[in-house]
């Protein structure tokens, strides 16, 4: 059961670090996204006329790329505590059943 707990916190870390951010930027009607975690794009803020609007670009995805960076952690601290939790009660029930032990 450890083993799963630690396979489903891996797979959704690894969803947070891929998973394309969405970014909504003034003079934007739509959602554009700007990269992922680990790497962020901001092609489409190039060529742009106005020259604020690929700052606010910059900071909204740097902004959102730091909160998933926290839920990351996050996971991988409750992924750590639950799997820690259910090897020690592993242990403990097995040290009830063989108390010479």
């Amino acid at each position: 059961m450890p083993s799963r707990v630690a396979l489903l916190g891996a797979i959704v870390v690894v969803l947070l670090l891929l998973f394309p951010i969405e970014i909504r930027v003034a003079g934007n009607h739509e959602g554009a996204t700007c990269g992922n975690t680990l790497a962020m794009d901001l092609d489409r803020w190039v060529d742009s006329a106005d020259g604020p609007y690929r700052d606010r670009a910059f900071q909204a995805c740097t902004a959102k790329r730091i909160d998933r960076i926290a839920q990351a952690v996050g996971v991988t601290a409750l992924t750590v505590q639950a799997g820690t939790l259910l090897i020690t009660r592993d242990l403990r029930r097995g040290g009830a059943e063989h108390p010479d032990s």
